[in-house]
């Protein structure tokens, strides 16, 4: 199970990266429902991969890490329209060292726990396989976005 995980972990890069060559003319456009444009999108990712990378690493450190919240839309609007070559470089360069870590562990280290917000127990692969699962419901908001 870890296996596949950290492949569709891997395969994540590859993907952001696509995505971003594919709708390269059309990050800025913002959707009619007002939400995020593909550029906030990709940038949300960067963003959220710096989130993951503290909170593994405190999960590797720390017994029950309590995961920090951080507020996405606030973030979203330091600077709305961020370089998504940018995002991308930081999103991929993140999860490589990520990857470096994630691949050294054994699977008792795989099982660490932190704590969500919400009181919930999560182990590391868990935390992985969601944050996997994230990358791709941005990116499918992103595709809406681009496309209008």
């Amino acid at each position: 199970m870890s296996k596949e995980i950290l492949d569709q972990f891997r395969a994540d890069m590859e993907e952001v990266a696509q995505f971003a060559t594919t709708f390269a003319l059309s990050m800025n456009k913002r959707p009619s429902d007002g939400g995020w444009s593909a550029s906030q999108c990709l940038a949300h990712l960067a963003d959220a991969e710096i989130s993951l990378s503290l909170r593994m690493r405190m999960m590797l450190t720390s017994d029950n890490y309590n995961f920090m919240s951080w507020d996405e839309d606030a973030f979203a609007v330091i600077k709305e329209d961020r370089e998504p070559k940018t995002s991308v470089d930081t999103f991929n360069s993140l999860r490589k060292g990520n990857l470096e870590i994630l691949d050294s562990l054994d699977s008792s280290k795989l099982v660490r726990t932190g704590v969500r917000q919400n009181g919930e127990k999560v182990t590391i692969i868990d935390y992985v396989a969601m944050m996997s699962r994230h990358v791709r419901a941005h990116l499918e908001q992103a595709v809406k976005a681009a496309q209008g």
